[in-house]
């Protein structure tokens, strides 16, 4: 191990932020301080050289397998921002009557138990049952690490044949339902100076009585650092 090597450095202050990579950050700091030390103790004495060397080729090993690790981790969490983590699913009765309000009510609770089974967030926002006890419609709002990613080909019309309960003839009926699954993406701000606006107003053209040509009622909007312009008459 080269004595003279540079102390990796590595910038902890947004890492440290994330509960996922705090405690990482806060290891890498750690040893970073205990490496500089090392370095220091070398200087100062010369005997201590193949100690010091010894101790940190064991801190920068240490170091590398911490960021390979963080490393991992942002990557992780990149591919799941892809893929969000927090969905509404609504689910409809299509065709078979009470037979298909009932089917879009199984549908239901079987998002519902999976939910529960992979440890998600499940909420009704909102259900339209008919006097059968199924569902003519209802919402659900799911959050969970993958939910996304497991339930968006799930969206469409699912079918089921089968004879209802109250089937007195043995029938075999077709019944269906529909299921959509609406991605909640995380929110955006964005800020926009005052300065950067420019606004322009005008008397607007065309028909619409002497009022039109007299009052500047068409307004131009021109956000200067980007050119985009926006006209409202």
């Amino acid at each position: 191990m080269n004595m003279s090597e540079k102390v990796k450095q590595l910038d902890t202050s947004e890492l440290k932020k994330n509960p996922k990579t705090s405690f990482l950050a806060s290891e890498f700091e750690r040893l970073t301080k205990e490496e500089e030390e090392n370095i220091l103790l070398y200087k100062d004495d010369s005997s201590m050289k193949e100690l010091a060397e010894e101790e940190l080729e064991s801190i920068r090993t240490q170091k590398k397998a911490l960021e390979q690790q963080i490393h991992l981790i942002l990557e992780v969490d990149k591919k799941e921002e892809e893929f969000p983590n927090e969905i509404i699913l609504e689910v409809r009765a299509g065709a078979g009557g009470d037979e298909a309000s009932l089917f879009a009510k199984q549908l239901s609770e079987m998002y519902e138990k999976y939910a529960e089974m992979k440890g998600w967030e499940f909420k009704t926002l909102d259900k339209s049952e008919n006097e059968a006890g199924g569902y003519k419609e209802a919402s659900f709002e799911i959050k969970g690490v993958g939910v996304y990613k497991k339930l968006r080909f799930e969206m469409g019309v699912h079918r089921v044949q089968r004879i209802p309960a109250t089937e007195k003839q043995g029938r075999i009926h077709t019944s269906t339902a529909s299921v959509a699954i609406l991605p909640i993406r995380k929110k955006n701000i964005i800020e926009i100076n005052p300065l950067d606006i420019e606004i322009e107003t005008s008397r607007s053209g065309g028909a619409g009585g002497q009022n039109v040509n007299k009052v500047e009622t068409a307004v131009r909007i021109i956000h200067k650092p980007t050119g985009i312009m926006v006209v409202v008459k």
